[in-house]
Parts: structure tokens; C-alpha cells; sequence
């Protein structure tokens, strides 16, 4: 009797045996497929596209750039392609040296450009430079507020025009300006009035930015402020030099990588 009861004692305790290791089993197996899950996202996650826009003048042209990197918006490319993951980033770039918030109204109109901007995601834009440029031009020898007050009026009716004309054909892409730095730091430093014009025409250009929900203003004339600012231009001492446009792409990289996490992390 008391044999017997050893017998189904025994096999009683190899039987927990085998369930024990049977769950422990099933337990490794399932951390182990989570784990595979995890380092395997889903498809959509890491093989979207991202399609850049860039308008406006001879910034977003690149000029300056020594490294021939395509300016500020090329490095923002290369940056973006870097650190976010995805498939692929494509870059439109319709900047055009001189261009002025009129001929960027008139850009907008190109059948190519207005397929592009409907495809886009991320619009970006340098635009204003040249508006300012212009009233210097016509009243080089007597500078003083009035005329660029009276031109800021109009600049700002183009650049709402502008804003318009790009929602018009896409109502979902964000939209980064790039505000104005002072171009005649260099060239003409007795003009100190020109840093009040570039601040009262950025505060402009941000308020209607700002007046969009899914748009950026990014500001850059701090950069060229400074006491150093010949570091940051090429030799014509007007346009960024690789350095500067450097500086430029951080700041503009990280609008618009901020906005594609919240973007992503909604999907």
C-alpha cells in the first residue's frame, strides 16, 4: 500500500514538473514575440514618405552655400533623412535669386509648382529680402522710416496672398517661414535703422504665420546680429555662408522635426 502511494506520489510530482516548464516555456515564447513585435513596427510606421516644398529667393537657392549642400533647405534634407527614420524625403526646390513676394505670387501660379505644393507635407519659404532691397534702391540717399513703413503695408497684403495661395491647394501641409536678418550688417553698418525695419517687417510676417494653426515661423536674425556675423557670410557679404545656413537648417530641422513626431505618434 504504502509502495503504491509512493508510485502515484512520484508521478504526481513529474507531472508539475512538466506543466511548470510547459508555462515557463509559453512565457519565454511570448516575451520573445513581443520583443520581435517591437523591433519589427508595422510597415507604415517606418516606410512613409516625406515630401519637401521650398519657395522663395536666393536663401532658399542656396546662395553662399560653399559646400554646395543646396543651402539651408538641402541640409535640412539630409538631416531629416538621418534622424527620423523614414523611407524616403524628396526635395522641391523652386528658390529663385531675387525673387520678391510679387514674383513668389507668380511662382505659385506654375503648374508645376502648384502640383508639387498639393503633394506636399512640409512647405518651406525665405521670402522679403529683396522687398527690403528694392525701397533701399529707390531711396538710397535719403533712408529714413517712412518709405519702408508704406512698403510693409504692402508686403504684408502679398505675403497673406502668399499664405492664401498655398492653402488653396493644400490645406494640410505645414508651412515654416524663415524670418529676415539684416543683409547690410556688413555692407552698410550705419544703418542701424535697418535692424528696427527688419524687426517691425519679421513681426509682421510672424503674426500671420502665427495667425495658422499648422504653420512655423522660425526666426534667424539673431544669428547675423551679432558682433561676429562676418563669420556667418559668404564673401559678398550679403548671403549666408555654409556656417550660417548651418545654423539656419538647426533651427528650421527642429520645427519641423517636432511636428513629425506629433504627426507620427497620431498614425
Amino acid at each position: 500500500m504504502i509502495r503504491i502511494l509512493l508510485i502515484v506520489f512520484s508521478v504526481f510530482i513529474l507531472l508539475s514538473g512538466c506543466a511548470s516548464s510547459s508555462l515557463y516555456s509559453s512565457s519565454i515564447s511570448d516575451k520573445k514575440n513581443n520583443l520581435i513585435e517591437k523591433l519589427n513596427p508595422p510597415e507604415s510606421f517606418t516606410s512613409r514618405d516625406l515630401k519637401i516644398v521650398a519657395i522663395g529667393d536666393s536663401l532658399t537657392a542656396g546662395v553662399g552655400d560653399e559646400s554646395k549642400q543646396g543651402g539651408y533647405i538641402g541640409m535640412v534634407k539630409k538631416m531629416l533623412e538621418r534622424e527620423t527614420g523614414l523611407k524616403e524625403v524628396t526635395l522641391s526646390n523652386f528658390g529663385i535669386r531675387g525673387h520678391k513676394t510679387d514674383d513668389l505670387l507668380k511662382k505659385l501660379s506654375n503648374e508645376e509648382v502648384i502640383s508639387r505644393v498639393k503633394e506636399a507635407d512640409i512647405i518651406v519659404m525665405t521670402i522679403g529680402a529683396n522687398d527690403i532691397m528694392e525701397v533701399v534702391r529707390g531711396n538710397i540717399l535719403s533712408l529714413d522710416f517712412e518709405p519702408f513703413r508704406n512698403e510693409k503695408k504692402n508686403y504684408e497684403d502679398r505675403f497673406s496672398d502668399i499664405l492664401s495661395t498655398i492653402r488653396k491647394h493644400n490645406t494640410e501641409a505645414q508651412i515654416v517661414y524663415v524670418g529676415l536678418y539684416n543683409p547690410f550688417k556688413l555692407m552698410l553698418p550705419e544703418l542701424t535703422e535697418i535692424d528696427i525695419i527688419i524687426e517691425e517687417w519679421n513681426n509682421s510676417s510672424q503674426r500671420l504665420i502665427q495667425a495658422d494653426p499648422n504653420s512655423n515661423y522660425v526666426p534667424v536674425d539673431d544669428f547675423f546680429s551679432r558682433e561676429s556675423v562676418d563669420k556667418l557670410l559668404y564673401k559678398d557679404e550679403f548671403h549666408p555662408n555654409k556656417l550660417g545656413y548651418s545654423l539656419m537648417a538647426d533651427r528650421v530641422f527642429n520645427a519641423i522635426k517636432n511636428e513629425e513626431i506629433n504627426y507620427l505618434s497620431s498614425e
